[in-house]
């Protein structure tokens, strides 16, 4: 699977709302998520703390993808800016995917 294709297929993963899937299928066993969404930067390490963080996500704040903006995506790295629909109405997100066997190993995630 290219990276363009694990994009496409992220998003759809994410229109699925099934967390377990998600986490299961597009992060790699030592993924670690950085937030910037805060006053301080959350840093979450390994799956479980994914599905938790994720799983919120989806339930309380994420409605819907929109589009996106910009896309940058390398062998090793996908990075984007994207509009979603959220429980607050449209948000511009931005994110930098880091690559490792073809799943995502460090995922930097913002709100603009």
């Amino acid at each position: 699977m290219t990276n363009r294709e694990f994009y496409d297929n992220h998003l759809k993963l994410l229109a699925d709302n099934d967390v377990n899937v998600l986490v299961d299928h597009d992060y790699h066993d030592d993924a670690v998520m950085i937030l910037h969404v805060a006053k301080e930067p959350i840093v979450l390490r390994g799956k479980e703390a994914l599905v938790k963080q994720l799983g919120d996500y989806l339930t309380y704040i994420y409605r819907g993808f929109v589009s996106t903006e910009k896309l940058a995506i390398t062998e090793d790295s996908i990075f984007l800016e994207a509009t979603i629909n959220t429980a607050n109405g449209p948000s511009k997100v931005y994110d930098a995917l880091y690559m490792k066997d073809g799943k995502i190993f460090r995922h930097y995630s913002g709100l603009k």
